[in-house]
């Protein structure tokens, strides 16, 4: 099976991409969500007054943008001139980017979360 994925909002290309659910797009996506819990739970852990913990973050942060741009880099089997469109892009952007193309290969809904869904309104 295949979904398909348009990224004309954040990459300016109006054709929209044809991914397959193999077994290996299916695994990235399961390692790239492995990596952002990971992310989540050293940002939340890490001591900002040990200088080493803080340069293991930097670390992280560095491998973590790597990986998200090769994600969305190698999913969509972007040309090289389509790639270099996502470097151009905000982390954030990226990083939603990446998260919406996961979510769509694990036919995930997703929604924002409300305040009341984050304990800020009771």
């Amino acid at each position: 099976m295949t979904v398909k994925i348009n990224v004309k909002k954040e990459l300016g290309i109006a054709k929209a991409f044809e991914v397959k659910e193999s077994n290996r797009n299916i695994r990235a996506t399961w390692e790239l969500q492995k990596l952002m819990v990971n992310l989540s739970l050293m940002q939340n852990q890490a001591d900002s007054n040990s200088p080493e913990e803080f340069e293991g973050l930097i670390d992280q942060m560095l491998d973590v943008q790597e990986k998200v741009i090769n994600y969305v880099v190698d999913i969509l089997k972007l040309s090289e001139a389509q790639a270099d469109k996502v470097e151009e892009l905000e982390f954030n952007e990226t990083i939603a980017l990446a998260t919406r193309i996961s979510s769509e290969l694990l036919h995930i809904e997703t929604t924002e979360a409300t305040a009341e869904d984050m304990g800020l309104e009771a």
